[in-house]
């Protein structure tokens, strides 16, 4: 009796075991596929970044991003220069700044971490320091140090010098004369550290007025910031990089997600997704605008500004 017991189980577990196998994932998958709405970014005009930021999380929204709320970046204060804070907001920062002689020689100055090795001064305690490369790029071996004869001449070193950090003409070629001391013991380019910030607004003002055409590049992958780049009779005068913060918040209304993603010019894209088991289900049109214009209004951003985005749905099934 016990054997033809078993027999009968099995042959009631077999099918259905096997039926689990087949049709299992798509009944689990009823669960885990989902709906969501999603736009394209828009430019919303500015926006006070730091503000929103702070705004959402005091509302309880969760917030994710970049310099300068809740992680950070390093980079030079635009100071004031009205073309960048209407372009990219009063939150971008300068990464860098290029300054090209030729096709081949530029000489760059960014935030650098405390090498003291590089420094001009010993003892140099660490903090916040510029560092000052110059570059050849026709310069064929990368393992040997930078000849003196790739420099650029010493009147544009040290015209450009004072230019970035309107220093007096004996600080000037200390500076240039430490360049050339660490060509000697660094390789590829020559790299020193010092204590001032450059003067952004004279910098961007020489390319300016220098220039007869300009243009924005922007890289891929991580740090994929903007790039003004500016040209002189079709050869590059001088860049500037810049580092947009950008961030996601993340709102919640009847289990559905509400993301906003805005950056701190004013670029902004919106998306909501649903619960899981929700796939084919819809959210009535005005019922999520009206959500996203409370998290605006929350936001400090303009709620109407809701108005110029254009939703579009789908569902994860792809049966």
């Amino acid at each position: 009796m016990k054997k033809q017991k078993a027999i009968l189980i099995l042959l009631f577990l077999i099918p259905l075991l096997l039926a689990l196998c087949i049709f299992g994932p798509f009944l689990l998958m009823g669960f885990v596929d989902s709906s969501w709405y999603y736009s394209e970014e828009v430019d919303i005009g500015p926006l006070d970044y730091s503000s929103a930021l702070t705004n959402a999380e005091n509302a309880g929204y969760e917030v994710e991003g970049s310099w300068p709320w809740p992680g950070n970046f390093s980079g030079f204060e635009q100071g004031d220069v009205p073309e960048v804070r209407e372009r990219f907001g009063a939150a971008a920062l300068v990464e860098n700044i290029r300054l090209n002689y030729d096709g081949n020689s530029e000489l760059m100055v960014f935030i650098c971490e405390d090498r003291p090795e590089n420094g001009l001064e010993g003892g140099q305690k660490a903090g916040t320091l510029t560092c000052v490369v110059i570059s050849n790029f026709s310069h064929s071996d990368p393992e040997s140090s930078l000849q003196l004869s790739e420099f650029p001449p010493d009147a544009w070193m040290l015209e450009k010098l004072g230019l970035l950090f309107g220093l007096d003409e004996e600080t000037l070629e200390k500076y240039l004369e430490a360049l050339k001391t660490a060509a000697q013991n660094q390789t590829w380019e020559a790299e020193i550290q010092v204590s001032e910030s450059p003067d952004f607004p004279a910098a961007y003002a020489y390319l300016k007025e220098n220039s007869d055409d300009s243009s924005y590049e922007t890289s891929l992958g991580i740090n994929a910031y903007p790039t003004e780049v500016f040209l002189k009779d079709g050869k590059r005068l001088g860049s500037v990089k810049y580092f947009v913060p950008e961030a996601t918040v993340t709102a919640y209304d009847n289990e559905n997600r509400y993301i906003v993603e805005l950056d701190a010019s004013g670029k902004v894209k919106l998306e909501i997704v649903m619960p899981p088991g929700s796939s084919g289900d819809t959210i009535p049109e005005e019922e999520y605008r009206a959500v996203f214009r409370e998290i605006f209004e929350e936001l400090g951003l303009d709620p109407e500004a809701v108005d110029i985005f254009d939703f579009f749905h789908s569902s994860s099934r792809v049966w």
